[in-house]
Order: C-alpha cells, then structure tokens, then sequence
C-alpha cells in the first residue's frame, strides 16, 4: 500500500460503530509505511477524535502483541448458500502479519458489536450470506435477507414488526381490523395487504428505505408528516425524519432473495456497503474519490470478490483479497 498522502486516511471506517474495522485499516498501514509522516499525522488525528477510536486501536495493539505466535489455519468452510472459498495454505511471512491481524480484527468485531443483545431481542435473524423465509402466525410472509434481524409482537391483536437490522420484504395477509405495522428507527409503515420491502439504514449519513411492490402502504415518520405509497413507488426516510418519494421498479424490489445486487447511479462506496452482509470478513474502502464515483449494474452478492472485481473493472479500481478474511477495495 502506498501512502494516504493523496488519498486521504487509509480506511476511515464509514460505517459509525465499526471502529475496530478502521482500527484494522490503520494497523495494516501503518506496518506497510511506517516512515510515512503524514499518514502518521492522520492516524494520530483519528486517533484523537472518538473515544471509540481508541477503544478500537488500545484492543488492536492487545492483539497484535500476541498474534505473532499464532499459526492460523486458513480453510474457509460454506454451506451451499454460501460462496466456498478454497483452502489457503500458510502465506508467506511478508503476509502472516497482516492475516494475524485481519483474524485477530474479526474476533474484535465480534466482541464489539451489540450481537449478544440482538440475539436475545430478535424472534428471527439471518447470518452471512443467508437469506431466510418466514411464515408468522396470521400468514403473512417475510423474507430476511442477509444479515438481518426482526421481533415480532401479535399479542392483545396487535401485528407489528420491529426491523432490528438489515432488510426484509413483507408479503402481508389482509386484515382490515388488525393492521400491519413495520417499526422502524425512523418510520413506522401500516399496511391493510400488500408486498413491499423495508431496509434500515446503516448510519446517520444512510437513508432507510421503503419500496412497494403492490398494495399500498403509509409511511409515517417518528418527525414528520407521513406520505402515502402505492405499487412502483418508493421512499427514502433521513435521519432529519424527511421523506423522499422514489420511482422503483417493483419486479426489482428486493432482487437480494435471488441473490442480486441492482445498482443505480449510486456512489460505489453505497454498492459495497450493500456488499458486506454476503462476506464473512471485512470489506475496506481505500480512496476518498470512491464516494463521488457513481455505478449502475447488475452483480452476483452471492460471489462478492467477483461482483467487487466486476465494480473495479468499471472505474479502474484495484482489489486486495487476503486470506479469505479481507477484501481491500482501493481507487486505482
């Protein structure tokens, strides 16, 4: 890797909360350049700008002092959902470092992440690269995709959902006495009968988004005046609570249950966030341009490396598998 210099830190974590993956972008850098000044300059200064940060970087040090010693065993298992990785055998000792600390970074993760109290909270939950089909108690159908988590409350008459995380397409069983209430961070969307699909967003900067596939459903924000949607249309909820009213395509909707990204002019950056819940590692960004290089296509997430590889063909951009456990996506 060469030097932030020119493009900026090395990989700034854009997903708030994902300290820990930014501290690992950090480690690696700063090990490939360690004579780089002003990538040290911005280290320290990311360093110093959250406490999460330095949580982050204090627990990746513990690791790295103890990971020298580790013989890892790189063969990556899969179930048919699953993209299958080949067995990698030990890496040469100019790469055991960084492999030690991409290892060492997905147990921290793990350490890190609210996991514990979703599992205790959600009624259903999807993993890596699974998608799952659910049939509730009234007969209506959701659909998780991957990496996503939902609770379900039918008690005293009530039908409502609560989108924990990730996206979820609903195929609900009309009922006019009991509406269906989809409860999110920021909306809450009542529906009679219909099929349409929620996905939460991923950070402050994300928006959450509603598309209809038929039927009808009524978006209401926690601040905000409520807009209602029919087939083919869409919203996007900030933050602020504002509602942006969107033309989908509904045989579109939800191409994540056949295993498909579709992109649409949107940021690159925006396509591999979309990315992540298909690779059970880390997927990093290098380059602050990749967030005003816009992209639209079709890609395969049931083969991220190749979709990725596929992104990179696009605009010249450069992809760094390591290990089976981390895919560097830089700017050429």
């Amino acid at each position: 890797m060469g030097s932030a210099s020119q493009d900026g830190p090395p990989f700034p974590g854009r997903i708030p909360g994902q300290a820990e993956e930014a501290a690992l972008g950090w480690a690696i850098a700063l090990r490939d350049s360690p004579d780089d000044l002003s990538l040290r300059r911005q280290f320290q200064a990311w360093h110093e700008a959250d406490a999460m940060h330095r949580q982050a970087w204090a627990a990746m040090r513990h690791l790295d002092d103890r990971l020298e010693q580790v013989e890892p065993a790189y063969a990556v298992r899969a179930d048919n959902r699953h993209m299958v990785l080949p067995a990698v055998e030990t890496p040469p000792k100019r790469l055991r470092r960084p492999l030690l600390l991409a290892a060492g970074a997905a147990c921290l993760a793990l350490l890190l992440a609210p996991a514990v109290s979703l599992r205790l909270q959600a009624d259903y939950r999807t993993g890596v690269a699974e998608v799952e089909r659910v049939t509730l108690a009234d007969g209506s159908v959701v659909q998780l995709a991957p990496r996503s988590a939902i609770a379900v409350d039918f008690a005293a008459g009530r039908r409502d959902i609560r989108l924990m995380e990730g996206e979820a397409f609903f195929a609900v069983t009309r009922n006019p006495s009991r509406p269906f209430r989809v409860l999110g961070d920021r909306a809450t969307v009542t529906v009679l009968g219909t099929a349409f699909d929620v996905r939460a967003a991923r950070g402050d900067d994300d928006a959450a988004l509603v598309g209809v596939e038929h039927g009808r459903v009524r978006v209401a924000p926690h601040a905000g005046a409520p807009m209602l949607l029919t087939a083919g249309q869409g919203a996007a909820v900030a933050a602020s609570g504002d509602l942006r009213r969107q033309a989908v395509v509904p045989t579109q909707i939800a191409a994540w249950r056949d295993r498909q990204i579709i992109v649409r002019n949107e940021p690159i950056t925006d396509a591999i966030d979309r990315l992540r819940p298909w690779f059970g590692g880390m997927i990093l960004t290098r380059g602050e341009a990749l967030a005003n290089q816009r992209l639209t296509g079709l890609f395969n997430a049931a083969d991220p490396v190749e979709a990725l590889r596929g992104m990179a063909r696009a605009y010249g951009g450069r992809v760094t598998v390591i290990g089976g456990w981390l895919i560097i996506y830089s700017q050429a």
